[in-house]
């Protein structure tokens, strides 16, 4: 007979505890410089400025570097903050300091006043620097200390800050905080606490720019101009006797630090933090919310905290965890039970408690928790199952010691309240005892329903399919086989995958595409050992090294969220250890349990910051420096071409997350895009050719928001071989060189020219002289001879023959007139008479023979010493003669003038102007029409290059130039 028993569940006593909350501390193990951290401010380039009881620190995220490291100057710093300049301001009991390039400066000012003790500090938006002195307050602008009075009487200033705007405030003892706005005190907050009461500290509401939260440092109070309240936090209950600092974080929380931990106050819950749920039992100084929203706590001797606002929390050994979290799940009173394999542990939310069932044997390990439909929790092990409802649980199988064993591995109901269970030789179901599906006798890892009395099963080599109690061999998964499965999940008909080794499938059967997800589309890891898909369709997927997300679309496809409050949690999520509950998602790892808010928006945090962290050059040369965002860069740099190594060295400064951060840079003008992203954070550059650059580089965090650009730009000069200057010097010479050689050769061929043409004229001046003297004596003789023979035949001639006298008298005559001509002739042919003063002499000896005898009077003006360097070309004198003559020839017979005038003008150009001009009746050029003389005195005019300008009007008389434009080279 088959008995059903039940078992009374023991609970080991619950262990207390509070949340272990994700704050990350750093201290003299990590570089800093003294455990005791007094003030935290940030700087220009992102990175923190930690003021300590040894001086101060600057701290990237990843490495603590002293500002300077003469101590003696910055001992106890108790005041700290830092201008829009970047120049970092500190006091102490010896005075007030500011550091900068790498320099301390001790301030003393113009009045001399050195020894200034401040117990506040603060810059305003003009880099005016303001503090208090013995609880009054004084400005410093322009190197110069002096006190301000606020209320124009008496006063106290006990606290001071800045608003968002850059605005100085103040807070005066018993008469309220006032504004400084444009150069005028106002008051904001009138006095709201009792008479004599100080406010220590006070910061402005982000919410509202007209309301602050005041501690007094016991107290907390906010107040509006219109409403004041005491914030209620029971500080005694924690043993809290002193407040030393408040904040707001980006939610409106407001943090508060104490002689004793810290806590966090919003929507009027406070919550607590001391050494037991992860920062410390020390007192908090300080407390500072950098651009990433990250908070700082400065405590006094534990160094310093940060909590990145995350959002989860960490239970592990300190909690109750006692071993790695494998399998979870929800039971009916709403408790997280969680196993690592041996032990049962329950979480309500505020305790961890372990379950013990006695009648279990000890060396049964738990292998499955499931929940159904009707809240009733199943715990598979490896020799039973059982069934917890309520507060008991029963075992359900074996009921008697005749009942096979079964190795079970998982457990779960179908739509008709079916129960499945897959073991290490098959799968069952149960129908009065557990029956065995024919055919499957190996290993069987998960299973999951896909429909009515349907179970899809996985094993470490592929998947199969049972149907109405039998396998169904029609179903294929062949892209599965020969891969391990871990877990299986379906939903919205597609079923998730989840392997070993192999990355996880996401595959519809009923038809379509197979999308597989690995590690080179978004998964940390090829092993995925839990699936799970949230209220907002994102998919959650445990895997060997973290969590990954992915936002379901609706196309079906996935894409990859970058969440870096979990993304950068390196955590081993275990099989079937993700379950979400109240909005939280529960990560059991190999380490304890995570639980992780599942509200926070996942790329709501800001980018890297960027900057040029160092350049390394290899070449020995004198270089002025400059300081930008607090590191050292050389200025103007400019390498030879012979040692063009360059190394820089960059930093993208992400204080949330350092380690996670990625780079992308360019080399313009060799590249033109930027790099692909890479991790490491220095660019070497061995031998660089000569010319101009600029290194750019900007930084990606694990969300993809990219940084500013930070920039250097630098030369790499040429050899004088290399320069501009050289190769225009070398064409400038090779064109040089050709033209010189061109112009050699040109007056080579010049001089060859001038030489033939020489030799031609002296030839042609032998040639005209031989020829006008042989002409002369030749025909100079025979015309004589006739001339003679003439006379001799006309003393023959009977007086009485006047008809044959008078033929001898015209013989003579034309004798007589061709001598006459050729006496001309013979004159122009002659080279001697080349000269310009020799052509205007004959022309001159013309014009007074032809006018002699005749009414018109000739005169002339063709002498001049000038004429006699001007040689004519061969032709020229002939032509002027003619021109001349035909002129004089047309003045005789047309002008009717009683005066004549022949003269010749040489201008400063080489210009020959010969004019005549006459007295005579003129003529009218419109009316008058050129003959054959004028036609033929162009003509020639033409033929020595020169023009014929005339001038005439009726009864004015005439004046006609002959103007030679240019005389043609003589050689």
């Amino acid at each position: 007979m088959i008995t059903c028993f039940s078992l009374a569940i023991f609970i080991w006593p619950s262990v207390a505890f509070s949340q272990k909350y994700s704050f990350t501390n750093y201290g003299i193990e990590n570089g800093l410089l003294q455990s005791q951290a007094t003030r935290i401010v940030q700087d220009n380039n992102h990175r923190l400025v930690i003021a300590t009881f040894l001086g101060i620190d600057r701290f990237d995220g990843k490495t603590f570097a002293p500002i300077i490291k003469d101590n003696s100057l910055i001992d106890f710093v108790n005041v700290l903050t830092i201008d829009h300049n970047g120049k970092i301001w500190a006091g102490n009991t010896n005075g007030l300091y500011s550091f900068y390039a790498d320099k301390a400066t001790r301030f003393v000012g113009d009045n001399n006043d050195s020894l200034i003790v401040a117990t506040d500090l603060v810059a305003d938006r003009l880099d005016n620097l303001w503090g208090l002195r013995n609880q009054r307050l004084f400005k410093i602008s322009g190197g110069r200390m002096q006190y301000v009075n606020v209320t124009g009487g008496d006063e106290t200033v006990t606290a001071i800050t800045i608003n968002k705007n850059g605005e100085m405030l103040a807070a005066v003892l018993n008469k309220g905080i006032y504004c400084l706005a444009n150069h005028i005190w106002i008051i904001t907050i009138p006095p709201i606490l009792p008479k004599d009461t100080q406010i220590k500290r006070f910061i402005v509401d982000s919410s509202d720019d007209d309301a602050v939260y005041i501690t007094t440092g016991t107290e907390i109070f906010y107040a509006s101009k219109t409403t004041s309240r005491k914030i209620k936090i029971d500080f005694q209950k924690n043993g809290v006797s002193q407040v030393n600092s408040i904040v707001q974080d980006n939610s409106n929380g407001l943090w508060i630090g104490t002689n004793k931990g810290a806590y966090y106050y919003n929507n009027n819950n406070p919550e607590y933090f001391d050494g037991s749920n992860g920062l410390t039992n020390y007192p908090v100084n300080d407390i500072f919310k950098d651009f990433d929203n990250n908070i700082w706590f400065g405590t006094n001797g534990a160094g310093v905290f940060r909590f990145d606002g995350s959002g989860f929390l960490i239970l592990d050994q300190a909690q109750g965890v006692t071993e790695p979290i494998l399998q979870m799940t929800v039971d009916k009173s709403d408790n997280i039970l969680m196993t690592g394999g041996s032990k049962l542990m329950a979480y309500n939310g505020a305790k961890m408690s372990q379950i013990k069932i006695p009648l279990m044997d000890a060396t049964d390990v738990f292998h499955c928790l499931y929940t159904d439909k009707e809240n009733n929790t199943w715990l598979c092990t490896q020799q039973a199952l059982w069934e917890g409802t309520g507060s008991n649980f029963t075992r359900f199988y074996p009921k008697n010691k005749n009942d096979p064993n079964i190795s079970f591995n998982a457990v779960t109901k179908d739509w008709l309240k079916t129960m499945w269970v897959v073991a290490s030789d098959g799968v069952y179901y149960w129908d009065k005892g557990f029956k065995k599906i024919s055919g499957t006798n190996g290993m069987c890892t998960g299973l999951i329903e896909t429909g009515p009395d349907s179970i899809l099963v996985g094993t470490p080599n592929s998947l199969f399919l049972v149907v109405h109690k039998k396998i169904d061999h029609s179903f294929e998964a062949d892209f599965l086989k020969g891969s391990n499965i871990n877990c299986l999940k379906y939903y919205k008909g597609r079923i998730y995958i989840g392997t070993f080794a192999s990355g996880l499938f996401i595959w519809n059967p009923h038809g379509g595409p197979i999308t597989h997800l690995n590690e080179k589309n978004g998964l940390s890891s090829a092993s995925v050992y839990s699936i799970d898909i949230d209220k907002n369709e994102i998919l959650w997927v445990g895997t060997g090294r973290a969590v990954n997300q992915f936002k379901i679309k609706n196309d079906g496809t996935f894409k990859r969220i970058i969440n870096e409050n979990i993304s950068n949690l390196f955590v081993e999520c275990d099989q079937d250890a993700l379950l979400f509950h109240n909005n939280q998602v529960l990560i059991g790892t190999t380490k304890g349990m995570l639980v992780v808010k599942n509200d926070l928006p996942p790329n709501s945090f800001s980018a890297p910051y960027t900057t040029i962290q160092r350049v390394s050059f290899y070449n020995k040369q004198t270089v002025k420096y400059t300081y930008r965002n607090g590191y050292k860069e050389p200025e103007n740099l400019k390498l030879p071409f012979n040692n063009s190594h360059i190394t820089l060295s960059f930093d993208g400064i992400y204080l949330k997350n350092p380690n996670n951060v990625s780079y992308s840079y360019k080399l313009w003008p060799l590249d033109t895009r930027f790099s692909a992203l890479v991790n490491n954070n220095v660019v070497d550059y061995p031998s660089l050719p000569p010319g101009s650059y600029i290194f750019s580089v900007k930084a990606y965090n694990l969300a993809g928001a990219s940084s500013n650009v930070a920039s250097f730009s630098f030369q790499i000069t040429p050899a004088y071989y290399q320069t501009a200057f050289f190769k225009v010097a070398i064409v400038m010479l090779l064109f040089l060189i050709s033209i010189s050689t061109w112009k050699y050769f040109r007056v080579k061929e010049e001089q060859k020219r001038r030489l033939i043409a020489h030799l031609r004229l002296e030839e042609q001046v032998k040639i005209r002289k031989q020829t006008a003297e042989d002409f002369h004596d030749d025909l100079g003789n025979k015309l004589t001879r006739i001339n003679v023979l003439s006379d001799i035949l006309y003393k023959k001639i009977d007086v009485g023959l006047p008809d044959q006298r008078k033929i001898i008298d015209q013989i003579k005559d034309n004798a007589d007139a061709l001598f006459t001509g050729s006496k001309h002739i013979l004159w122009a042919l002659d080279p001697d008479n080349d000269r310009l003063s020799e052509v205007l002499t004959h022309v001159k000896e013309f014009g007074i023979d032809l006018f002699l005898n005749t009414a018109i009077s000739f005169t002339s003006d063709l002498t001049s010493d000038k004429f006699k360097e001007i040689i004519l070309p061969m032709g020229y004198g002939r032509n002027i003669t003619m021109i001349l003559k035909e002129l004089f020839n047309n003045v005789l017979r047309h002008s009717g003038a009683q005066n004549v005038k022949a003269s010749a003008v040489l201008s400063h150009d080489n210009y020959i102007s010969i004019v005549v001009e006459d007295d005579g009746k003129g003529f009218d050029m419109a009316t008058v029409k050129s003959g054959n003389g004028m036609r033929n005195i162009n003509n020639r005019a033409k033929k020595i290059n020169g023009v014929i300008e005339t001038r005439s009007s009726i009864n004015e008389g005439t004046s006609v130039t002959l103007v030679i434009k240019q005389l043609p080279p003589l050689n």
